[in-house]
């Protein structure tokens, strides 16, 4: 029987390039601009390629969806 090979046990996942950029600001200090121009302040803890991320503020644990985010810019 012919047919095309969908995947094989060889081939290697290739890590997503988004993903990678992404992992760059897990566990590091940020701040979170919001369309509503709420800002948040802190430490990302998981963040998917939705941009919906989980962030450790003084105030605790948030989780902010990616549709209400405006920027992410890393702090020093």
């Amino acid at each position: 029987m012919r047919g095309k090979i969908i995947a094989s046990k060889s081939e290697k996942k290739t890590e997503n390039p988004l993903h990678r950029q992404l992992k760059q600001f897990k566990n590091k200090d940020v701040q979170i601009m919001q369309k509503n121009d709420d800002t948040k302040e802190g430490k990302i803890l998981a963040i998917d390629n939705y941009l919906n991320v989980a962030i450790e503020t003084s105030e605790g644990i948030e989780f902010i969806k990616g549709t209400r985010l405006l920027y992410i810019r890393l702090l020093n």
